[in-house]
């Protein structure tokens, strides 16, 4: 039985997990969607890693139908790799979304300049009005906002770009269906009218920590530049920030409100890395102005009335207690205990998270020499990443 190139793609993702990296290398053996259902569907595993193999053969088309009514029944629209609808700026990124569903209309993402905004969700009262500022600033030039639609930071730039008349898309880590956030639930009809709601799960896939972390590298590869616009040194918006920097996208950052306060210490390492901070909107819209001209306009559009999304109140960032000195006699030698090692980590992603820890900052390639000949060593550090037990830093360097 014959199905449709969007029902083979369909499969491929319920066979692999919407996130998995290493369908992709299943993907590169053979020469399209159908003939990896017609191959695999009938028993052939050769291609697939020993890890995928019970997912793959539990993959039913079944499935892929139910999925299809559910999609039509509640107005989601479907693209998938290699179609013409399929945003080319995600096409280009390391572990493409095999299939994306999305309400509202993705068509103008290439064609326009599109900004990542991100930052965190307990922002201080700075954060929330230079972000209402420049977001509201860029929209109203055109510029599309991108975020993550959490609350705090990610909601006031959806907010701001609405309010301005502009255009935003919101980028989930669950499916469209799923109430995440509960505060945010009535915005997404509201963003659908003015841009799109994205994801790349199936649509009642419910949200898990993982899923921050995959979803980030669609945020950051949907726009041509990341805006961090407050995070802390283990803020989510630093995972953004450095999928972007693999993308070879843009960063920019609003320069911190006080210089030592750790609320802020994650975008002071960006700057001291290289990225381009912003004073105001201008910052980001002269580094594509001669690429994008009749993109950019003076004046905003006419803003809906109602922006149903939550900003959550800002917080004062907490200032440091001071600690009681103790005598030089008195101090008991610190001895340095190795991270615990994760539950479930074996194989090569045991190999390669251990040498990472053991060696503090490495570089891909002294990870390479450290550890020997691996096979899809990229994929194994992205997995890993993935799961947050690693973190990737500006210039091919990871560290735990």
């Amino acid at each position: 039985m014959s199905y449709t190139e969007l029902e083979y793609w369909l499969w491929f993702q319920h066979a692999f997990g919407p996130a998995n990296p290493r369908k992709w290398n299943v993907y590169s053996h053979y020469r399209s969607a159908a003939e990896i259902f017609e191959r695999l569907s009938s028993g052939d595993l050769s291609r697939v890693l020993p890890e995928d193999h019970r997912t793959v053969s539990a993959a039913k088309m079944d499935y892929v139908q139910k999925i299809l009514e559910l999609c039509g029944e509640n107005n989601i629209s479907l693209t998938y790799f290699g179609a013409p609808d399929y945003p080319a700026r995600l096409a280009e990124i390391y572990n493409p979304p095999a299939v994306l569903f999305y309400t509202g209309d993705i068509s103008g993402i290439d064609e326009n300049i599109v900004i990542t905004a991100v930052g965190t969700k307990k922002p201080s009262e700075y954060s929330v009005q230079v972000s209402r500022r420049i977001c509201s600033d860029l929209a109203a030039s055109g510029v599309r906002i991108a975020s993550g639609f959490a609350v705090g930071l990610d909601s006031v730039a959806h907010s701001s770009a609405l309010k301005a008349g502009g255009m935003t898309y919101a980028v989930l880590p669950c499916g469209i269906l799923y109430g995440y956030p509960p505060e945010n639930a009535g915005a997404k009809e509201v963003i659908s009218a003015r841009g799109a709601v994205i994801s790349e799960y199936f649509p009642n896939d419910r949200v898990t920590k993982l899923n921050f972390r995959a979803r980030n590298r669609i945020l950051s590869g949907i726009g041509l530049g990341t805006l961090v616009l407050q995070a802390g040194k283990t803020s989510g918006a630093l995972s953004t920030a450095s999928f972007a920097l693999a993308q070879g996208r843009d960063i920019f950052c609003i320069p911190p409100h006080e210089l030592f306060d750790d609320a802020y210490s994650g975008a002071s390492g960006l700057i001291r890395d290289g990225a381009i901070p912003v004073f105001d909107a201008s910052d980001i819209i002269n580094e594509y102005r001669g690429l994008f001209p009749h993109r950019l306009q003076s004046e905003p559009e006419t803003a809906p009335s109602l922006m149903p999304i939550a900003e959550k109140k800002p917080v004062s960032p907490k200032k440091p207690k001071p600690k009681p000195k103790v005598p030089e006699k008195d101090r008991a030698p610190i001895q340095p205990e190795p991270a615990p090692l994760p539950d479930g980590l074996e194989g090569t992603k045991k190999k390669i998270y251990l040498y990472i820890r053991d060696n503090g900052e490495t570089h891909l390639d002294q990870l390479a020499v450290g550890i020997g000949d691996v096979y899809e060593l990229e994929a194994y550090l992205t997995e890993l990443e993935l799961e947050g037990l690693i973190k990737a830093l500006p210039g091919n360097r990871f560290t735990v």
